[in-house]
């Protein structure tokens, strides 16, 4: 009878282990790129800037509960366009490090696109790049905050952050 209460306990205890195990497995980062259905993102003007600067940050949030997936550098081929147009903007990584972010719900990642205040200002109506995903990211339209201006012919991006 002891022995069997102790191999009961003795299997409990591995149970709870392995269930603990578990859980902690599914809140490790993930290898795997973000796809466009993993992710919705959202752009708006950033309050704060560097003197001379304005900036718009690009909101990666998890499409899902159970999207866990990895972004890592800066968006790329970003494309303005207004009234079904392209607008003539270059747009250039920032050259700041960049770090795998892992993106999971409650867990939004961000980037950044810098322009200078004095330039002149155009208004898009979106924009389009691919996800901040390695060499071969994703590509996803977002609509450009309404009457928000875009100023310059060339804009900077920041790598995702978190």
């Amino acid at each position: 009878m002891k022995r069997t209460g102790t191999a009961l306990i003795v299997g409990g205890l591995a149970a709870g282990g392995l269930f603990l195990a578990a859980g902690a497995a599914n809140a490790m980062p993930s290898d795997t790129p973000c796809g466009a259905s993993d992710v919705h993102v959202t752009v708006a003007p950033d309050p704060s800037h560097a003197a001379g600067h304005e900036a718009y940050v690009l909101t990666y949030t998890a499409a899902s509960p159970t999207t866990n997936c990895k972004l890592e550098g800066a968006p790329t081929a970003l494309t303005f366009i207004a009234g079904g147009q392209r607008l003539p903007v270059t747009a250039t990584p920032d050259g700041s490090e960049s770090v795998p972010v892992n993106l999971r719900e409650g867990h939004p990642a961000v980037s950044r696109i810098v322009q200078r205040s004095a330039a002149a200002a155009v208004s898009p109506t979106v924009v389009t790049f691919d996800l901040p995903t390695g060499p071969y990211g994703q590509p996803v339209s977002v609509e450009w905050p309404a009457g928000a201006p875009l100023k310059g012919d060339t804009v900077q991006v920041t790598p995702v952050s978190s």
